[in-house]
């Protein structure tokens, strides 16, 4: 499951470094347009990346509460699949203990 997050938090962090280029690209264009002047340009960005990284955090968040929930729907289950097979385990233990025991002591 680690690995599972390190991969989609390094893929966050690409998708963090392309979204700024991106922003940066746009506020460019319509810069050239016209439409906005140079000094506005850091502002803009860094405004526009703040929003950016506060809608990565909440979606974060969700994802961290959803794995959450869907890991305690789980637990129980995957509690008393352990137990049955610490069970069969003990079992088997003692199966082997009296099949040894059966056979006498090793020569």
């Amino acid at each position: 499951m680690d690995d599972v997050l390190k991969k989609a938090m390094m893929a966050g962090l690409g998708i963090f470094s392309t979204t700024k280029e991106k922003i940066e690209e746009f506020v460019e264009e319509m810069i050239q347009k016209g439409e906005m002047e140079q000094g506005d340009k850091a502002k803009v960005v860094q405004e526009t990346m703040d929003k950016v990284e506060a809608r990565a955090t909440e979606a974060k968040d969700w994802i961290a509460k959803q794995v959450e929930e869907t890991w305690e729907k789980m637990k129980p289950k995957a509690q008393a699949q352990l137990d049955e097979l610490q069970e069969k385990l003990a079992g088997l233990s003692r199966e082997l203990e009296e099949m040894k025991a059966k056979m006498g002591p090793k020569e």
